[in-house]
């Protein structure tokens, strides 16, 4: 036991040595990595809110049934039956021609005065229905749909299956997107640290030639460094946290009140909790893979010599 904290402790203590003797070269590659997460950050923390606000408009899709002008009572009460029978439908609600006109002339009463002056009524009744929460709530409500397509009294029906489809295909290229300059973004991180390594072992090579020479085992020889390499990933993914925190709460504050009309009252909220731990261990991994693929080439250099 007393032999492992002596073996930590000279590791901790040449890995402090290493950042101090090489510090503007730790700082450039903590700034590089900060910008780097940042880019990336920033476009995890738009999808996240793209997320949220796909989830929110989702629980507030509902199908809407108009109806035909001249429908008939019995005609009406046969789809409310079949409405509420249905084991997905939540809310029924029935809207008249009467109650839709007065809705829209209401909504619209600082507007053109024709509206106003119109002696017909141009709008029809309507079911509106809204499903229980499921995974796949959308394939019910387009199932359903198609039943109530051929019911007599049906005139149309409405629950934004074109504009919901898009965004879901939006949402997956930029998943693609986020995967393929997430993959790039490492490759360059791992790079830029491999060479910050490489520069802190020219700095000391001929000390650890001499550690070499006095029977230095190559495990004690390489951690300093794989510490190195994490503290640069750690202290990267922080300052890019920091970063980014920065930017939501600015945006939060300048542009929420705008966004609201578009958000639908979701709140522009930052990365996950999960999800900003999972960016400093991807970069501590980062770092770390970046250091062993540095002095793993010059250890196994040394050993052919």
């Amino acid at each position: 036991m007393r032999a492992l904290f002596q073996f930590l402790n000279n590791v901790l203590g040449a890995t402090a040595h290493n950042l101090k003797a090489n510090r503007q070269v730790f700082l450039v590659s903590v700034a590089t990595i900060t910008v780097a997460l940042s880019i990336l950050g920033l476009f995890l923390l738009v999808f996240s809110n793209l997320k949220s606000m796909m989830s929110t408009w989702d629980r507030q899709v509902q199908l809407i049934v108009y109806l035909d002008d001249d429908v008939s009572e019995d005609q009406k009460s046969k789809l409310r039956a079949l409405f509420e029978g249905h084991p997905e439908v939540e809310e029924v609600a029935f809207t008249s021609r009467e109650e839709a006109w007065e809705n829209f002339r209401h909504s619209f009463s600082g507007g053109a005065d024709f509206i106003q002056d119109l002696d017909f009524n141009p709008l029809p009744g309507s079911f509106h229905m809204r499903f229980k929460s499921s995974p796949d709530r959308l394939d019910k409500i387009k199932d359903f749909a198609q039943v109530l397509n051929k019911q007599p009294g049906v005139e149309s029906l409405e629950y934004g299956e074109k504009w919901v489809a898009r965004f879901e295909k939006f949402m997956i290229f930029i998943q693609v997107f986020l995967l393929a300059v997430g993959g790039l973004l490492c490759l360059g991180l791992i790079l830029i640290i491999s060479n910050t390594i490489k520069l802190s072992y020219y700095s000391r090579q001929d000390e650890i030639e001499l550690m070499r020479l006095i029977g230095a085992t190559n495990r004690y020889i390489r951690t300093p460094f794989l510490l190195e390499g994490v503290c640069v990933g750690f202290f990267g993914a922080v300052a890019s946290l920091a970063l980014l925190k920065a930017m939501h709460y600015y945006i939060q504050l300048r542009f929420q009140e705008s966004l609201d009309f578009l958000t639908r009252g979701v709140v522009i909220q930052f990365l996950p909790f999960s999800w900003s731990v999972s960016m400093v261990v991807v970069s501590m991994a980062v770092g770390l893979m970046g250091s062993y693929y540095s002095i793993h080439q010059f250890l196994e250099s040394g050993d052919r010599q």
